[in-house]
This record gives C-alpha cells, sequence and structure tokens, in this order.
C-alpha cells in the first residue's frame, strides 16, 4: 500500500499549503478568484485524503468503508472541477455575474449522482488499495455506458474555463497575462484528462500513479499561473478590463482618453475600488500609468504589487527625489515644480504613449501648501497634459475643505465625479463625440 498512499499524501500535502496561500491572498485583495482557486485546491485535498482512507478501509477488509471513502473522494474531486470554473469566470470576468455557471453545475450533479447512484466495480487492490471503475459499452465492466458519459461530462465542465483562458491569451498584448492565461489554460487542460482517468477508472489501474501524479501536475501548473499575478483588481485578465473604469461613467475607453477629471470622494467610502478599475483600464489598454500617492494610503496598499505602474511617493522626509526601487521614487511632498518636472520626464520618455496619471490627493497638497498653490499646480498640470492622449484623476477629500476651496478646485474641471457609500456616481461629464453622436453634459 506503500507507493500508493505516498501518490495520495504527497498530493495532498503539497495542495494543503496552496489552497492556505490562495485564501490568505483573497483575505489580502479580496480577490474572489484566488478564494475560488483556493477552495477548488482544498477539495482536491480532501479528494487525495479520502483516497488514503481508501486504503486503510481496504486493510480492514471493510467494503461498505472502502467504496463509500471512494465516492466521497470522487465527488469532491469532481467539485473542486465545478469551483475551478467558478475561478476562471472569476479571474477573467470579474464585472460580470456567473452566467454559463449552470452547465458545470448540471455536469457536477450528473457525475455525482452516477458515483452516488451505481455502485461502483471493484476494479482490483493495487498496493494495498481498492480500485474502483465504472461500467462501460466497449471495456470491461460491460454496462451501461457510464465511463463515457462522465468523461464526456468532465470535458463540458473544462471547455468553458479553459476556452476563457486561452482567448485571454490570444488577444492581450501584455506579455504577463498571456503567460498566466497559457499556463492556467494549459494547466486545467492536463488536470481535466488526468482527473477523468482517476474517476471513471477508464485506464489499467497499473498506471495509476502516472495519472493521479499527472493531476497534481496540472493544479501545479494552475497555480503557478495565478501566482504570476495573484490579484485580480490589478491584473488586466480580462478583455472586460479595456472598459473597466469608463463603463462606470457610460463612457468607452475612447471616449474617456484626455479628460482631466476630479475625482471627489468620501473617506469612510471604498474609494480606491474606481482607482484599481482606472489603473486596470489603462494597462489593459497597454497604457502607461503613473501615481502620486504616500506610501501607506489606500491607494497605495491596493496597488502596490502593480509592477507595471510607476509610483512616486510624495513625503516630508526628503528635500530631493530618492529612488526606492525600479517603479517607486520618493519625492518631496510639498515640491510642485518636482513634481511638474517629474511628469515632464515621463511625457518626453513616452512621446507616442498615452499617460494615464493618478494624483492621490489634492486635499494634502492644498492643507501643505495652500489653496493658490494647489490651484497653480492643477491648472498647469493640466496644461502639461492637454494632450488628448493623456487622462488624469486628481482625488479630492470631500471633508477636508471648507465649501469656497472646494468649489474654486472643482471650477478647474469639466469632469467630475463622486465616490461615496452608493459607489461611483456621475456629477458633470463634458460633452463628447461618438462619430455623429454626441453625449451631452451631464449631471446628477
Amino acid at each position: 500500500m506503500t507507493n500508493v498512499i505516498l501518490v495520495f499524501v504527497g498530493v495532498a500535502a503539497v495542495l494543503t499549503p496552496m489552497q492556505v496561500y490562495l485564501i490568505r491572498m483573497y483575505f489580502k485583495t479580496r480577490d474572489k478568484s484566488n478564494l475560488y482557486f483556493g477552495i477548488a485546491c482544498f477539495l482536491w485535498a480532501a479528494a487525495a485524503a479520502f483516497g488514503v482512507l481508501v486504503g486503510t478501509a481496504t486493510s480492514l477488509n471493510n467494503s461498505f468503508l472502502t467504496t463509500l471513502f471512494y465516492q466521497v473522494s470522487a465527488t469532491l474531486g469532481v467539485l473542486g472541477y465545478l469551483f475551478l470554473s467558478i475561478f476562471a469566470v472569476a479571474a477573467t470576468k470579474p464585472n460580470e455575474k456567473m452566467r454559463g455557471i449552470w452547465i458545470p453545475l448540471m455536469a457536477f450533479l450528473i457525475i455525482a449522482s452516477i458515483v452516488w447512484a451505481f455502485n461502483p466495480h471493484v476494479a482490483g487492490v493495487v498496493d494495498g488499495v481498492t480500485e474502483f471503475t465504472l461500467t462501460s459499452m466497449y471495456k470491461e465492466p460491460y454496462g451501461l455506458p457510464l465511463i463515457e458519459i462522465t468523461i464526456a461530462l468532465m470535458a463540458v465542465m473544462a471547455i468553458f474555463p479553459i476556452y476563457l483562458f486561452f482567448r485571454i491569451a490570444k488577444c492581450t498584448k501584455e506579455r504577463t497575462i498571456r503567460i498566466k492565461s497559457l499556463l492556467i489554460g494549459v494547466g486545467m487542460s492536463i488536470g481535466t484528462i488526468a482527473g477523468a482517468i482517476e474517476i471513471t477508472g477508464a485506464i489499467s489501474h497499473q498506471y495509476m500513479p502516472v495519472y493521479r501524479s499527472i493531476i497534481f501536475t496540472g493544479c501545479f501548473i494552475m497555480f503557478i499561473g495565478q501566482f504570476i499575478y495573484p490579484t485580480a483588481p490589478t491584473a488586466p485578465t480580462a478583455l472586460t478590463h479595456l472598459h473597466m473604469f469608463s463603463k462606470t461613467l457610460g463612457l468607452n475607453h475612447k471616449q474617456m482618453a484626455g479628460r482631466k477629471i476630479l475625482l471627489e470622494f468620501d473617506p469612510a467610502s471604498h474609494y480606491e475600488k474606481a482607482i484599481q478599475d482606472f489603473v486596470a483600464e489603462a494597462l489593459a489598454n497597454t497604457e502607461q500609468i503613473v501615481i502620486f500617492t504616500r506610501r501607506g494610503s489606500a491607494i497605495h496598499s491596493s496597488l502596490r504589487e502593480h509592477k507595471a505602474a510607476k509610483f512616486f511617493y510624495l513625503t516630508q522626509q526628503f528635500s530631493i527625489p530618492k529612488e526606492f526601487s525600479e517603479n517607486e521614487i520618493l519625492l518631496p511632498s510639498g515640491d510642485t515644480p518636482l513634481m511638474l518636472s517629474v511628469l515632464d520626464k515621463t511625457l518626453k520618455a513616452y512621446p507616442q504613449s498615452a499617460i494615464n496619471v493618478v494624483f492621490d490627493s489634492l486635499s494634502d497638497l492644498a492643507l501643505s501648501i495652500g489653496f493658490e498653490k494647489t490651484y497653480s499646480f492643477i491648472r498647469y498640470t493640466i496644461e502639461m497634459l492637454a494632450s488628448p492622449r493623456n487622462t488624469v484623476l486628481f482625488l479630492l477629500n470631500e471633508t477636508a475643505h471648507d465649501p469656497k476651496v472646494a468649489s474654486g478646485l472643482r471650477s478647474l474641471f469639466s469632469d467630475q465625479i463622486f465616490f461615496g457609500e452608493k459607489g461611483l456616481q456621475t456629477v458633470r461629464l463634458s460633452k463628447v463625440e461618438v462619430g455623429s453622436l454626441e453625449i451631452e453634459e451631464k449631471a446628477s
């Protein structure tokens, strides 16, 4: 029983830390794709643990428990594939409802019914562990085509998520996203084939150590793919990210480009979600992103793992710029000429590229250097980034200023939005022409 048990224990031992890591990442990032993949890994680890129990029941010569543990193991394994489908939708279509999940759900229910309603046949005892199979029209034991039906249903469960990831790999222009999507798609394909063999006993059990190891290999490849870019909100893995922020304003990405937008926010809200969407959209469209913020701010915490963005951390601890890492530079917080110089150098470094800028926040700047200097800084920044390729998002804490100061800052912007407890709301948008169609300025 040693060889078979070692395979089960090995699979469970490796999948367990994987699911712990993924679920920890969920609580850190609130990215549901990590949660669903973590649940899938947990279910597969549990299925392997019940495989160990099959061997234990076999050694005790208890046929009832042996069959029961096999049925539980098979059910948990297929349930893991159901959560894998949910993971695929969450990773590639984070803003859409779980449409289409009912298809793998029905496939799971049918497979589970087959496993529990039809007594599995004992195919033999391998190294002291009872191995089961289902009936087939083409191999022993002959009977109902349960093997064929189960394999077909597992293919149905896997086709949709595999398609989603391969489609992203084909359509994306970002190399990291392409690699991530290919790894997950390939790992899912490998795991599904081996998983179908494991559940049905479609191939002789003398090859069991091979196909059970292949199940783990497929899972591990998927994990590596998810590990490359573990946070969905800041990783544009979906085609929907091309318009992720702009569609909340009733626009598409082309219509939003070139705008200089004031985003007022309630500090008690999760306004950083809007910034995550803004950054995700910029990167999905292969555009440059520059973020001015403080280290430890809500914006920094939600985006700090974003290696593609350029961060300028505003601080009072330094009077000259200090490079913190390749994409992180410390800047003195009150030196607006230096900030303008940084923007000018960025424009010159990418003369043909669209530049997206997030400035967090105008409130800190106004309280630090005063209203007049802040007003001048905004005006010069808007002039410097006047190109229709460049989009800027200025953040303003609605509770930090008296009405006159807030009104004066708002007067510089024809595009104004607000993020509060009800989410992102349009306050004012300048008209935009789309062919012969005009969207007029609107207010809410």
